[in-house]
This record gives C-alpha cells, sequence and structure tokens, in this order.
C-alpha cells in the first residue's frame, strides 16, 4: 500500500514539474516574441518581466514545499497575468479565450477556495467587460468583441458555468475517493482487531475466570483484615475491568448473529435508561425521554441494546456538571431516527472526525472498541449514525435505522 503511494507521489512530483517547466517556456517564449519592447513601452515590459518572474518563483517553491501560500499567489499572479493580457494586447482575439479559461489553473491545482475566487471575478469581470467595450470607444479597437457582444457575453458565462460543473465533479471524485480509502483502511483494522481478537481473547479468558473465581472466594474470608479485604477487591475491580475490555474485542471478533426479531424502539430505549439509571444518578445525571412515534425495528435485540447502552452510557460520562441526557426518537421517511443529547464537554473537528476508528478513545480507561461496534452494527443494517458537537456545550448522535412499522 504504501509502494503505491509512493508511486503516485512520485508520479505527481513529475507533473508538477512538466507543468512548471511548460509554464516557464511559454512565459519566457511569450515575452521573448512581444510585440511591445523596452524602448516604447517600459512599465508594460517591466510588469510582464515582474509578473514572469512571481510566478515562476512561487510555483518553484509551491513545488518544493506544498505549501499552500505559494499555491494561491501563483494562481493570484497567473491570474492577473492573463487579464493583463487580454487588455495589453487588443487585437489578438485569443485573449479572450485565455481570459475565460483562467479558473482552469486552481481545478489543475485542486485549490478550491483559489477556483471559486477566479470564476466569481470571471462572472463578473467577463461580461462587464465585454459591455463596456461594446458600449465605448473600445469597440474600435477590439471589434472581434463587439461584433457580437450578446454572443460573446452568453458564450464568456456558458464557459465559466461549465468550469464550475467541471471543478465540482471533479472535486467531488476526489472527496468519494478519499472517503472510500478511509473506509477500506476502517475494514481493514477492523478485520485486523478480529483476528487479534479471536486469537487471543479465549486464551486470557479462561486464566481471568479462575484468578477471578479465587479472588472472589477470598473476598468471603473473615479473617481478612481491612488492607487484605482493599487488596481483594482491588483485584476483583480490576479484573472485572478486563472481562470488560475483552467482551469489547469479542463483539468485534465474532458480532451477534441471533435471531432478528421485531422490537419496539421506545420500548427498549426504556429499559436501558432504567439500566442505567443507578449509574446516571451517581453522577446527579437525569433522563429525558421523548418519544415521538413509537417505531418497530427488525433487528437483534442485544446488537439494539449495545448502540443505545455505549451511546448513553458514554454521554454520561462526558458530563461533569448535572444534567440531562435527552433520548428523542422520531420517523423521517423510512428510518427511525434516535437521538441521543448530552451536555457534556463536547468534542473538537478532529476528535469528530476520528470517531469508530478502532483504539481511538477520549476516556483514559477507554478500549476505543465500543462505538466501533456501534458503527460496524449501524452499518450492518444499512443505517448510518450522525454526529454534532461543540466543545464545551454538548454532544448528539443521531442514529439512523430502517423502521420495520409503526403501531399508530
Amino acid at each position: 500500500m504504501l509502494k503505491n503511494y509512493q508511486y503516485y507521489q512520485n508520479k505527481h512530483q513529475l507533473i508538477m514539474r512538466a507543468f512548471m517547466g511548460m509554464i516557464s517556456f511559454l512565459l519566457l517564449v511569450g515575452i521573448s516574441v512581444s510585440p511591445i519592447s523596452w524602448r516604447d513601452n517600459p512599465y508594460e515590459m517591466t510588469f510582464q518581466v515582474i509578473l514572469i518572474s512571481g510566478m515562476i518563483i512561487s510555483l518553484l517553491f509551491f513545488i518544493k514545499t506544498e505549501g499552500n501560500f505559494y499555491k494561491s499567489l501563483f494562481i493570484s499572479l497567473i491570474t492577473v497575468y492573463l487579464y493583463s493580457k487580454f487588455w495589453v494586447f487588443p487585437d489578438t482575439a485569443i485573449m479572450l479565450a485565455l481570459f475565460a479559461l483562467a479558473p482552469l489553473i486552481p481545478i489543475f491545482l485542486f485549490d478550491k477556495i483559489g477556483f471559486y475566487i477566479v470564476a466569481t471575478l470571471n462572472i463578473i469581470l467577463g461580461p462587464a467587460s465585454i459591455l463596456i467595450i461594446s458600449h465605448t470607444d473600445l469597440q474600435y479597437t477590439y471589434e472581434y468583441v463587439a461584433l457580437d457582444s450578446f454572443g460573446n457575453i452568453l458564450n464568456f458565462t456558458a464557459i465559466q458555468i461549465i468550469l464550475v460543473f467541471v471543478f465540482i465533479g471533479a472535486y467531488n471524485r476526489m472527496e468519494s475517493a478519499n472517503a472510500f480509502q478511509k473506509e477500506i483502511q476502517q475494514a481493514k483494522q477492523l478485520s485486523s482487531v478480529g483476528q487479534l481478537a479471536a486469537t487471543i481473547a479465549h486464551e486470557i479468558r479462561n486464566p481471568i475466570t479462575v484468578v477471578k473465581g479465587f479472588a472472589q472466594l477470598l473476598d468471603q474470608e473473615k479473617e481478612l483484615n481491612e488492607t487484605e479485604k482493599f487488596y481483594v477487591q482491588t483485584m476483583l475491580t480490576e479484573l472485572e475491568y478486563t472481562q470488560v475490555i475483552i467482551n469489547d474485542y469479542l463483539s468485534l471478533a465474532k458480532p451477534h448473529t441471533g435471531d432478528l426479531q421485531v422490537i419496539s424502539l421506545n420500548g427498549e430505549i426504556q429499559k436501558v435508561a432504567e439500566l442505567l439509571t443507578s449509574f446516571a444518578n451517581n453522577r446527579n445525571i437525569g433522563f429525558r425521554l421523548d418519544f415521538h412515534c413509537d417505531l418497530q425495528l427488525h433487528m437483534n435485540q442485544i446488537e439494539l441494546k449495545q448502540i443505545l447502552v455505549n451511546i448513553i452510557k458514554n454521554g454520561i460520562e462526558s458530563m461533569n456538571d448535572p444534567g440531562y441526557i435527552i433520548v428523542e426518537t422520531e420517523q423521517e421517511r423510512n428510518m427511525a431516527k434516535i437521538r441521543i443529547t448530552d451536555t457534556g464537554v463536547g468534542l473538537s473537528k478532529d476528535q469528530l472526525e476520528a470517531l469508530g476508528t478502532p483504539f481511538y478513545s477520549l476516556k483514559d480507561r477507554g478500549t476505543g472498541i465500543g462505538l466501533t461496534v456501534c458503527y460496524s452494527i449501524v452499518q450492518k443494517y444499512k443505517g448510518k449514525i450522525a454526529v454534532q458537537s461543540e466543545l464545551h456545550k454538548g454532544t448528539s448522535f443521531t442514529i439512523s435505522l430502517p423502521f420495520y412499522g409503526d403501531t399508530n
């Protein structure tokens, strides 16, 4: 995989060097055969030399550093250069076409902001320039423009619209490829975690069960002093935590494949809320359940419980102050939507993007597997999880699952 990546990186560098060489060559040839001269047009020549030098230098630094500053500088300079060419050489009809095609440069460099700026300028300045030429004495200088001003405006605008759709399509394909690559990487990680869990989980579970059994027997001994009892209780707590980790890994290694059944979504949420009430009360957290309609799901009951417990429990643990976990259900077309909202610490943009990745956890002793299991289950049922969050204000998970029917 890394070899393929390196291959395409090297290929990209070759393309960029070829682009730089060709652009530099054309610019230098253009100025060498230019009809204007230093003697007759010193200011125009100085302006062109400065622009060409700036373009070549900025492109060179961009290829070396991949810096956005140099890319933006190059796009700005070449846009000004193409615009100036249109006004400096009024007798050359091709300059209007180059003016119209200015947004192609940011498309080639995949600069989203640069493209929209140049395209917007073209949409405004192109038709405006043609109108000014057609209604002033410039019409005698730019005869090819004034001859059919309406047609030129129409064609110029059409080129911009086509370029906008070309860019949107290309950018969307690139984003789609990146998203697909991330999903492949996540699937490989899940597969690796599953294989690892299947290999070692049972081997670890058996001795831990034995150790836990003896620790429980020791805990029942009346002769133990307070220090010894503390040691045994600590052992049992840590063994319990170890079993939680093993269960999380086993959920990935061997997901539940039991019979699907029709489940009352609101009833299952009510059960989970009751199950977690004691845990929430210890942190001064309450539940607010808002059921808009009584939806039914056709899925494995244990898997639904896993999703709800994991996300609600994470919400409770994220809240440092008293408050409420709000759970809402509603129907949207053919999907049952469950919205779980907390008023906890919230998540940053980077943290949001990493959610669901194996081993990624924000808790001191988290396995980073719980949410991965949730995402895996929801995807299996052709649903999705959307997360909205703001730092220091809270997080909202919206789980969408195909509903079986409603009882209204």
